[in-house]
C-alpha cells in the first residue's frame, strides 16, 4: 500500500508572473529550490553525494511497506527535470555569450603579440641606425631649433595681436590680477633687447601700451567704485547703524560712540579688522581658484587688494595713488550728491510737506528732523566707510611695499633709486571729509548767506586750525614739481629711446614757484541740494551726528592728525600705537577722551564756536529786538495767562525764544561750554526793557518822579515789605504789632505834617494798571527762568569732573544775578501799589478832617464828599487791580487800609476847627461808608475802622460817661485823643482844639474850666491805673491802640 506523497516545505503563495529577463531567471532558480524542497522525505537519500541508484531501484521494487513509493519517485523526477529545463533555457544565451567573448579575446591576444614582435623588429633596426655615424645630422638639428624658434615667436605674435579680446574678457570677468600679469609678460616679451630690431613690433608695443593705460584706468575705476560706494557689494552702502560683515565689530564701536565712552582702539581692536581677515582669505581664494565662477567683486576688500596687487604688477602705483588723492574731494562731493538724491526720494511725501507747510509749524519742523536725520545718518555711516576703504589701501599699499615678490620686472639694487610708493595720508581724506562736513553744517545752519561769507576764514585763520578749510590756490616749489616731471618722463624715456627732450633742461624751466589750482574743479562740489530750508533748529541733529562720526574716525587717523611727521607713518604703525601712545584725560566739558579723538573733533568745536553760535546768537538778537520793539510789545496777551492773569506780549513771545534757544543749547553734546551767555544777556535785556517801561510809568509828564515811588526806595520801608513778603510767603497773614506801627510811623515821617498835593500821587489808573501787569508778567518770567535754568543745571550735573562743577556753579551764579534783578524789580512794583493805596487814603482822609465841616445844624445825610472821592478811587483801583493780581496779591496791596483809615480819623482830630453833635453823627456815618466800601470791595476781612467808629461814639457818653467807659473797659485810645474828644463834648462853639490844647477859653465861664481840668486829671489817673493792670508801662499809644484792634478782632 503506497503511502501519501508528502513534502517538507508546502507553497500556499503562486508565483508571480516575471516580466523581465532577470526576473525569469531568478524565479528558474527559485523552482528548482522549491522542486528540492518537495522531494519527499523518504527519497532524501538522492540529495546525498554518494547517493546509490541501485539501492533505491530495488527499494521500488519491493512491493512492502518498506519498499519505495515509485509514484513519489518519478513525480519527484519530473519536478527535478523540469526545473532544470526551465534554468537551461533560461541561462542558454549568457553560454553563449560567453563562448563568443572568449573566443573575440583569444583573436585580440593573437593580435597583440603580433604587434609586439614587430615593434620588437623596429626598435632593433632603430637601434642598428643609432649606431651608424652620419655628420649631416648636427646642421638639421640646428636648423630644426632654429626653425621652432621663429615659430614659437610667430605663434606668440599672433597671440599678442588677440590680448585686447583676452584683456576684455579678463575685465569683464573682473579678473584684473590675471589680466595685469598676462599684459605685463607681454610687454616685457614685445621689449626684449632681442625683438629691438624688428620695427614692426613698434605698433604692438603701443597697442600694449594703450591696453596697459586702460586696464589702469580701468583698475582706478574700480577702486573708485569701492571706495566711493558706488558698487553694490561695497559693504555698509545703506548707512544702517551697526551694519557689518557680522562679526560685531563695529556694532560695539557703533554703541561706544553713542556711549561717550571711547577707549583708543589698536590695530587688532579697530571696526573691520576681522573683514580684512576676511579679505585675505578671499584674495587666496581668488588666487588659487578654487571657485573660478565666483565674483571677485563680491568680497569687497579682497577684491580692493586685488586690484592694488594688479596696480603694483603694472608697476603704476605712484600714479593712480597720485590720481585716487587728486580725485577725492570730487568723489566726496558725488557722493554726498548720491545721498542726497537717495534721501529725496525715500522721503519725497515728507520734503513736499514741508514745503508747502508754515517754516515755523511744529509739524513741520518735525518733519525737517526726521528728514535731515535720516541724510545725516546715511551720510556719515558712509563717510566712516569711505575713511576706512582709504585706510585700508594705504594699508594695504604699505604692505605691498614692503614685499618685493609682487615685481615681475628685474629686481631694483640697493643703490636704484627706489620704486617704493609714496601714496597719500589718510590726513589727506580726512581734510576733503571735514570740507564737506564743515560745508553742510554751513548750508543747512546758517540762514543768511551774507553774514556767514567770512565764516571758512575765521576757521581757517584761527590757531593752526586750517585742516577743515581746503585753499582754493596754494604756492607750490618747483623742486615738487620738478620730481614729478622727472618721475614721468623718466618713464618714458625708459620705453622710447629717441626721445630728444632733456629732463634736467625741462628742470631748470621749473625753477620758479608755481601757482597750483588745486580744487578749481571742485568748487561747484560744495554746493550741494538742500533737502529742507536752513535753520539753526538742525544743530542738535548734525552737530551732534558729526561729533560722534569724528570720535568713531579718531582711531583711524592716529594720535595727531595735524600734518606733523606722525602723520605720514603707515596705517599699520599708526593703529598699533595708537592703545600706546594716547594718554586717557578728561577734555574741557568733563568727558574722558583722547588726544586723537580731540584732534577729530576739534574741527566741530571751532565751527561751533566761531561760526554757528555767533550766528544763532546774532539771529537770537534779532528776534528779541523785534518782539520788544513792536508797538504792542507791552500790551497784554489775551493767549497768554499766568494764575487766570494775562501777561505782557514781548514776555509770552521771548520767553519761548530763551526756552527754544537753551533747548537747542542742551541738546548739542560736547558742546556745553560756555555758550549760554546769550541767554543771560538776552534775560537781562529784558529786564532794562521792563525797567524803563517801570520808570516810565512812575515819572509824571512833567518828569517828576511820584511820592509811592520815592517813599519805596526808602530803607525802612523796604526792610519793613521784605519782612511782609516773607511771612506772607510762609503763609502768615497777620503782621506783628511792631511791623504795623513801624508802617504807620514811618509814613507819618516821610510825609510830615503837611497834606500831599495831587501831583505827587498817581491818579491815573492806567499807570497804576501798568505797574500791576508789570509785576505779574515779571513774576511769570521768575518761573520760566528758573524751569530754563533748572534744566540746564540738569543738563550739567550729568557730566562728571571739576570742569563740569566748575560750569554749573557759574551758571548758578549768572542765573541768581539775573533773578535777583527781576525779583528786585517785581517786589518794587508790588511796594509802590501799597504804597500808592496807602497815600491815596492819607490824601483824601488828610482833606475830610482839615476841609471838612462839622460844626452843623442838623445831621448830614451824605458822608464828607472827600470820603465819597475816596471810596469811590479805591473801588476803581481795585476793580482794576483785581484783573492784573491775583488774590494773594491784591491783599498785599491793599492790606492794612483800614487800620491806617482809623488811624488817621482820630489822629487827625487834632486838624478839626469846630465839632458838635451833628458833625459826630457826620463823622460816625464817615466811618461807615468807608467801612461798606471796604466791605463791597471783598478785601479780606479787616475791623480796624470799628476802632474809629468806637471812638466816636464816646462823644454821646459826655465826659463822665468816657471816663466811666476806661475804667469799665479800659484804655482804648491814647491821652490825647481822651482830652480831644472830652474837648469836644465840653465845645459848644467848636473851639474844641483851643481846649485842647490846654489853654482856657475867654467864653467859657471858671466852673466849666474847673470841671474840665477836673476830668483831664481823672482820665490821666485812670490811664495810668489801665496801664498798670496791663503791664504795658513802656508800651506806645499805637502799640495800645493795635493791641485793642487785635482784641476787638478775637471778639
Amino acid at each position: 500500500m503506497h503511502r501519501p506523497r508528502q513534502s517538507h516545505r508546502t507553497r500556499t503563495v503562486a508565483e508571480p508572473e516575471a516580466t523581465s529577463e532577470e526576473e525569469r531567471k531568478e524565479l528558474a532558480l527559485r523552482q528548482a529550490e522549491d522542486a528540492l524542497w518537495q522531494i519527499p522525505r523518504s527519497l532524501d537519500g538522492i540529495k546525498r553525494a554518494d547517493f546509490n541508484p541501485v539501492a533505491l531501484a530495488l527499494q521500488m521494487m519491493d512491493m512492502s511497506s518498506l519498499g519505495k513509493n515509485y509514484d513519489e519517485f518519478r513525480h519527484s523526477y519530473f519536478e527535478l527535470n523540469n526545473s532544470l529545463d526551465s534554468i537551461v533555457n533560461e541561462y542558454y544565451g549568457g553560454f553563449n555569450d560567453s563562448i563568443l567573448t572568449f573566443s573575440g579575446l583569444h583573436e585580440r591576444i593573437q593580435d597583440a603579440s603580433g604587434s609586439v614582435n614587430l615593434v620588437k623588429s623596429n626598435l632593433q633596426k632603430v637601434r642598428r641606425m643609432f649606431l651608424e655615424e652620419r655628420g649631416s645630422l648636427d646642421q638639421l638639428y640646428s636648423k630644426s631649433n632654429q626653425l621652432g624658434a621663429i615659430v614659437a615667436v610667430l605663434k606668440r605674435f599672433e597671440e599678442l595681436k588677440k590680448v585686447r579680446e583676452e584683456i576684455s574678457v579678463y575685465i569683464k570677468e573682473k579678473k584684473f590680477l590675471t589680466a595685469a600679469g598676462k599684459l605685463v609678460q607681454d610687454i616685457q616679451f614685445v621689449e626684449d633687447p632681442e625683438l629691438d630690431p624688428i620695427e614692426a613690433l613698434s605698433g604692438l608695443r603701443q597697442q600694449l601700451e594703450k591696453e596697459k593705460s586702460d586696464l589702469q584706468q580701468n583698475i582706478i575705476d574700480e577702486l573708485h567704485n569701492h571706495i566711493y560706494l558706488k558698487s553694490p557689494y561695497c559693504e555698509r552702502k545703506t548707512g544702517i547703524e551697526g551694519e557689518d560683515d557680522g562679526d560685531g565689530s563695529l556694532d560695539s564701536s557703533t554703541s561706544a560712540a553713542s556711549s561717550g565712552e571711547r577707549n583708543p582702539q589698536s590695530k587688532s581692536d579697530r571696526p573691520g579688522k576681522q573683514r580684512i581677515k576676511r579679505a585675505r582669505k578671499a584674495k587666496k581664494t581668488v588666487e588659487l581658484g578654487d571657485d573660478t565662477e565666483a565674483n571677485p567683486e563680491a568680497d569687497s576688500f579682497a577684491y580692493v587688494e586685488i586690484l592694488l596687487e594688479s596696480l603694483v604688477t603694472l608697476d603704476s602705483t605712484n600714479e593712480v595713488m597720485q590720481e585716487i588723492k587728486s580725485s577725492i574731494s570730487l568723489e566726496l562731493s558725488r557722493l554726498i550728491d548720491g545721498v542726497v538724491s537717495e534721501v529725496e526720494e525715500r522721503n519725497q511725501a515728507l520734503i513736499n510737506k514741508s514745503k508747502v507747510a508754515d517754516q515755523d509749524d511744529l509739524l513741520t519742523q518735525d518733519t525737517d528732523r526726521e528728514v535731515l536725520f535720516d541724510f545725516a545718518r546715511i551720510l556719515f555711516a558712509r563717510l566712516e566707510a569711505v575713511l576706512e576703504y582709504h585706510d585700508y589701501v594705504l594699508d594695504v599699499v604699505h604692505q605691498l611695499d614692503r614685499n618685493e615678490r609682487y615685481s615681475l620686472t628685474s629686481p631694483i639694487s640697493s643703490n636704484t633709486p627706489g620704486r617704493r610708493s609714496r601714496p597719500y595720508v589718510i590726513i589727506d581724506v580726512w581734510e576733503a571729509i571735514k570740507t564737506e562736513i564743515l560745508a553742510l553744517l554751513k548750508d543747512y545752519l546758517i540762514v543768511e548767506d551774507a553774514q556767514m561769507n567770512g565764516a571758512m576764514d575765521i576757521i581757517h585763520n584761527s590757531n593752526n586750525m586750517n585742516k577743515g578749510v581746503r585753499d582754493l590756490f596754494r604756492m607750490e616749489k618747483s623742486d615738487g614739481i620738478s620730481e614729478t616731471v622727472e618721475s614721468l618722463y623718466s618713464q618714458i624715456e625708459s620705453h622710447f629711446q629717441d626721445l630728444t627732450i632733456s629732463v634736467p633742461d625741462r628742470k631748470k624751466e621749473l625753477t620758479t614757484p608755481a601757482v597750483i589750482d588745486e580744487y578749481a574743479d571742485q568748487q561747484n562740489s560744495l554746493q550741494h541740494k538742500l533737502l529742507v530750508e536752513p535753520n539753526i533748529d538742525h544743530a542738535p541733529t548734525l552737530l551732534n551726528m558729526a561729533l560722534k562720526f569724528a570720535k568713531r574716525v579718531a582711531p583711524m587717523l592716529g594720535p595727531n592728525t595735524t600734518g606733523s611727521p606722525n602723520a605720514i607713518m603707515s596705517p599699520a604703525v599708526r593703529r598699533s600705537m595708537v592703545g600706546e601712545m594716547l594718554p586717557v584725560s578728561p577734555s574741557p566739558t568733563g568727558q574722558v577722551s583722547t588726544t586723537g579723538e580731540t584732534d577729530a573733533d576739534e574741527f566741530l568745536q571751532l565751527f561751533f564756536k566761531k561760526v554757528f553760535l555767533p550766528h544763532a546768537e546774532a539771529q537770537a538778537i534779532r528776534m528779541f529786538d523785534s518782539i520788544v520793539s513792536a508797538s504792542d510789545a507791552f500790551d497784554i496777551d489775551i493767549n497768554t495767562y499766568f494764575g487766570g492773569r494775562p501777561i505782557f506780549r514781548s514776555a509770552a513771545a521771548v520767553v519761548p525764544l530763551l526756552c527754544d534757544f537753551g533747548a537747542l543749547l542742551n541738546n548739542l553734546d560736547m558742546f556745553r561750554g560756555e555758550n549760554w551767555g546769550i541767554l543771560f544777556q538776552l534775560a537781562l535785556r529784558y529786564y532794562e526793557k521792563c525797567l524803563e517801561l517801570f520808570r516810565d510809568t512812575v515819572h509824571s509828564p512833567e518828569n517828576q518822579m511820584y511820592l509811592s515811588v520815592k517813599w519805596s526806595e526808602h530803607l525802612e520801608m523796604q526792610m519793613i515789605f521784605d519782612r511782609k513778603l516773607k511771612r506772607f510767603t510762609a503763609g502768615v497773614r497777620t503782621d506783628p504789632i511792631t511791623d504795623v506801627d513801624k508802617e504807620i510811623r514811618q509814613e507819618e515821617v516821610l510825609k510830615t505834617d503837611r497834606s500831599l498835593n495831587p501831583y505827587e500821587l498817581i491818579f491815573d489808573v492806567k499807570r497804576l494798571v501798568c505797574i500791576a501787569q508789570l509785576h505779574h508778567t515779571l513774576e511769570w518770567l521768575l518761573v520760566q527762568l528758573n524751569s530754563i535754568s533748572a534744566d540746564r543745571a540738569t543738563v550739567l550735573s550729568r557730566h562728571d569732573g571739576p570742569t563740569s562743577a566748575a560750569l554749573l556753579k557759574r551758571h548758578e551764579g549768572e542765573k541768581s544775578r539775573v533773578v535777583n534783578r527781576y525779583l528786585s524789580l517785581s517786589v518794587q512794583c508790588l511796594i509802590v501799589l501799597r504804597i500808592e493805596v496807602r497815600t491815596h487814603c492819607i490824601h483824601y482822609l488828610d482833606l475830610a478832617m482839615r476841609e471838612g465841616d462839622y460844626q452843623l445844624d442838623s445831621e448830614a445825610l451824605e458822608p464828607e464828599p472827600y470820603i465819597q472821592a475816596l471810596n469811590a478811587d479805591i473801588s476803581t483801583i481795585e476793580e482794576k487791580m483785581e484783573a492784573c493780581l491775583p488774590a494773594d496779591k491784591l491783599s498785599l496791596v491793599f492790606g492794612g487800609i483800614s487800620v491806617l483809615m482809623a488811624h488817621i480819623l482820630i489822629a487827625n482830630t487834632r486838624h478839626i476847627k469846630s465839632f458838635n453833635s451833628a458833625g459826630n453823627s457826620k463823622m460816625v456815618r464817615n466811618v461807615l461808608a468807608l467801612q461798606q466800601n471796604l466791605t463791597n470791595i471783598a478785601l479780606p476781612e479787616e475791623s480796624g475802622l470799628d476802632k474809629a467808629r468806637r471812638f466816636y461814639e464816646l462823644y454821646d457818653l459826655g465826659a463822665d460817661g468816657i471816663l466811666k467807659h476806661i475804667a469799665e473797659h479800659g484804655a482804648l485810645f491814647s491821652f490825647e485823643d481822651y482830652c480831644r474828644m472830652i474837648g469836644f463834648v465840653y465845645s459848644g462853639n467848636g473851639q474844641a482844639a483851643a481846649l485842647g490844647a490846654g489853654r482856657a477859653n475867654s467864653l467859657l465861664e471858671a466852673e466849666q474850666s474847673d470841671q474840665y481840668e477836673t476830668h483831664v486829671r481823672r482820665l490821666r489817673e485812670l490811664l495810668t491805673q489801665s496801664q498798670e493792670r496791663s503791664h504795658t508801662a513802656t508800651a506806645t499809644p499805637l502799640h495800645r491802640n493795635a493791641s485793642i484792634q487785635d482784641r476787638s478782632v478775637r471778639a
